[in-house]
């Protein structure tokens, strides 16, 4: 009877056990399943997000200010450089002869005007001991002279920095820290004067395009903390923080069109299409393996209302710049 009476215990204790074991498991899965639909919820209907996200950079465009062939070119395509690195050489005999006839031109027009000061000072001489031999036609004459004389050394002498100005352009050097991008040259490829030649990436001015609708706009401020997905690394979040907002776009509608009329483009009353705002987001570090490239795409999150503890101008805006200066195994340099 009490082996009976024990069983008929255990198994309803069991019952029990299990019953409330189920109860919990239920309840916590219901609980996580409502943590993460609030979490969703949070991100995709309360906090301001976009697809429509592109990685920018300042590109700096290349561009000789004299004309020649390149006789030196001592990088290489998606190269990195540094600032003060030389980046080409334009052929510089044409400009050294100009230097070479400017400093002959210089050195007449010295000649000449020391020639025309020892008159002019001699017609002064001649003119308060004797004059009556010397009248003062002859002395205006010779001061006008020394004067335009003197003025022809100093022109001679703005030719010469011109010519030597022209003789420096020959060589061009790296402004900034950075990437050569789109690189199309080889030595003997034509510079010409204000032609772009290349472009550079400079790596300390990278930041994220974000085109935000302008539904949206009442929930993003200067300062909040943004989330950034590029598509590249999705599993790798970066955070950033919001710099500023665009004050315009583009208007298609009343743009002249035929004979000088406004064009309005057909809509319907019931779709109305918002607008698209670009908000510039700042980065902060970023995460190991994380490299940034002009044009990429990201997802972009606004956690309204949370200010970021990155500041515009501190270090660590600069993307990680140390990494990828430091980073040759990735982006070597030419040898030179």
């Amino acid at each position: 009877m009490d082996i009976f009476l024990s069983l008929f215990k255990y198994i309803v204790m069991s019952r029990i056990f299990w019953s409330i074991t189920r109860i919990v498991i239920t309840l916590s899965a219901v609980a996580i399943a409502a943590w993460v639909l609030y979490g969703m919820y949070k991100d995709y209907l309360i906090y301001p997000w976009t697809r429509d996200g592109q990685v920018s950079a300042q590109v700096i465009q290349i561009t000789p200010r004299v004309t020649g062939p390149l006789i030196e070119l001592p990088i290489k395509d998606n190269q990195w450089v540094k600032t003060g690195d030389l980046l080409f050489k334009i052929d510089p005999s044409d400009y050294q002869t100009q230097v070479d006839h400017a400093v002959s031109a210089l050195e007449n027009a010295k000649q000449a005007a020391f020639e025309a000061r020892d008159v002019a000072r001699r017609a002064r001489k001649g003119h308060k001991a004797y004059s009556g031999i010397i009248s003062e036609q002859k002395l205006v004459e010779a001061e006008s002279n020394q004067r335009a004389t003197h003025a022809d050394m100093l022109a001679a002498k703005a030719d010469l920095h011109g010519a030597k100005l022209n003789l420096g352009y020959t060589e061009m050097y790296a402004p900034v820290d950075g990437f050569i991008t789109h690189l199309r040259l080889r030595n003997g490829s034509q510079a010409v004067t204000n032609q772009s030649l290349l472009a550079l990436v400079d790596t300390e001015t990278f930041w994220i395009d974000a085109f935000f609708k302008e539904t949206l706009m009442e929930n993003i401020q200067p300062g909040d903390k943004a989330i950034v997905k590029l598509m590249s690394y999705p599993d790798k979040p970066i955070e950033g923080v919001v710099d500023s907002i665009g004050w315009g776009v583009a208007q298609d509608d009343g743009s002249p069109g035929y004979l000088g009329l406004p064009t309005i483009e057909p809509s319907f009353d019931w779709i109305r299409l918002a607008q698209r705002i670009p908000v510039r987001v700042h980065l902060g570090k970023l995460p190991e393996g994380v490299v940034l490239r002009v044009g990429t795409t990201a997802t972009v999150i606004i956690l309204s209302g949370e200010q970021s503890k990155l500041a515009v101008d501190s270090d660590a805006m600069k993307v990680n710049n140390d990494k990828l200066k430091s980073d040759t195994a990735a982006f070597p340099h030419v040898p030179k």
